[in-house]
């Protein structure tokens, strides 16, 4: 990712509703799950705008390829850090109990070889929670700023999990109500040859973004509980199964494992 791309992130992810968006998705996982301090890798960390929310639940380690993500100005919530590829993440096996790739995977050349690592290193019965930018058909200047590399539907991440041995618990698209004005934006600006290479990410107007929030915590308390058909990121819920279990999870819309 550029560096004016992450500076910008920070300054806007104590504010944004994107942002608070993310915030009230973790909150969710977190009620879900009910684990008991729980350690927890949060891989892609870049800013750590989750970590706060992460950190109530257990002991967070943080890890991103970008040296940017352990400036002094990340808060204290995450008690350690480490500047490393998630493909070679340096963690001995079965290290934790939840793995958190929020918006990490479209960055990488090869997300197969890294599923593969997060299953390695998340205990028997761990989680993987991951969250990826939907519809390859969205492409737009926004993912070139940002150094995305593909998009993805819901059922293809899905598949990508099951392929790195874990069993899908729920799934879901998420940021639907914005969506119809956020892909005509996106399809407007490509085809505008004048447009800046710039993400989509920049300040709206407070009572817009109160209102924006306010959709945002609507929309996670729902996709938790039921499929969303459409959104602007696909999530997957998904567990590390014991070799030796013979029953899998079912996969129920919204359910968990």
């Amino acid at each position: 990712m550029r560096a004016d791309e992450f500076s910008k992130m920070r300054s806007l992810e104590n504010v944004h509703w994107w942002f608070g968006g993310r915030r009230y998705l973790v909150r969710g996982l977190i009620r879900r799950l009910g684990l008991r301090n729980p350690v927890i890798l949060d891989a892609g960390c870049g800013t750590g705008f989750a970590r706060r929310e992460l950190a109530e639940a257990g002991t967070v380690i943080g890890l991103d390829a970008c040296e940017a993500a352990f400036t002094p100005q990340a808060d204290s919530h995450q008690v350690g850090g480490c500047i490393a590829l998630i493909e070679r993440a340096p963690f001995a096996n079965d290290t934790f109990d939840l793995v958190v790739a929020m918006d990490m995977l479209e960055h990488l050349e090869d997300d197969e070889s890294a599923l593969r690592e997060i299953h390695r290193v998340c205990r028997a019965n761990g989680y993987l929670f991951v969250t990826v930018p939907a519809y390859q058909w969205l492409w737009s200047r926004h993912d070139d700023a940002l150094g995305h590399r593909r998009r993805y539907s819901v059922a293809e991440l899905a598949a990508k999990v099951r392929e790195a041995g874990f069993a899908v618990c729920s799934s879901s698209y998420l940021v639907t109500a914005v969506f119809p004005c956020a892909a005509a934006y996106r399809i407007l600006r490509r085809r505008s040859v004048q447009e800046p290479v710039t993400s989509d990410l920049f300040p709206v107007p407070r009572p817009l973004n109160f209102i924006l929030k306010l959709v945002m915590r609507i929309e996670c308390w729902l996709a938790w509980r039921m499929n969303l058909p459409f959104g602007l990121t696909a999530f997957v819920l998904a567990r590390k199964i014991e070799q030796h279990s013979d029953v899998l999870p079912s996969e129920p819309a919204g359910g968990s494992c």
